[in-house]
């Protein structure tokens, strides 16, 4: 009866880590890839596979906002919009990065990201980038 007792024990510990783990991985993930969400302070090697990614500071620091099929309108991403200091395109796809909301190209021509990873300033977009969308420009 012990030994019972033990094993239930066991398959109910091991129960609880699994589901308390899960579901919180899926829901940032779900989260992040439905509306690029901020997704809190990360690093270069927190931008997964199939990502774009942006950080508020050089080098892949800072916060952080990750896409799979863009945004229009960076201000819902704060403190984001309009300083975007480092980026990495890891979907294989070349995105268009705008200066404008909207996709729009009032004030100057968009910026085509292939497979890149590094500072906006090396292109003169540091302190511009509005929106962003997967596909050429």
């Amino acid at each position: 009866m012990k030994r019972i007792a033990v094993i239930i024990l066991s398959v109910l510990a091991l129960g609880g880590v699994t589901a308390g783990t899960s579901p919180a991985s899926a829901t940032t993930a779900t989260m992040a890839e439905s509306t690029g969400q901020d997704v809190g302070t990360q690093a270069w090697w927190d931008c997964p596979d199939e990502w774009f990614c942006i950080w508020y500071d050089t080098d892949g620091n800072g916060k952080m906002a990750r896409f799979q099929k863009g945004a229009p309108d960076l201000r819902k991403f704060e403190p984001l919009h309009d300083h975007v200091w480092s980026a990495w395109n890891r979907t294989g796809e070349t995105w268009c990065v705008f200066r404008d909301i909207n996709y729009a190209r009032v004030s100057g021509q968009p910026w085509p990201v292939g497979n890149w990873r590094g500072n906006t300033s090396q292109y003169g977009m540091q302190n511009v980038i509005s929106s962003l969308r997967r596909g050429g420009c």
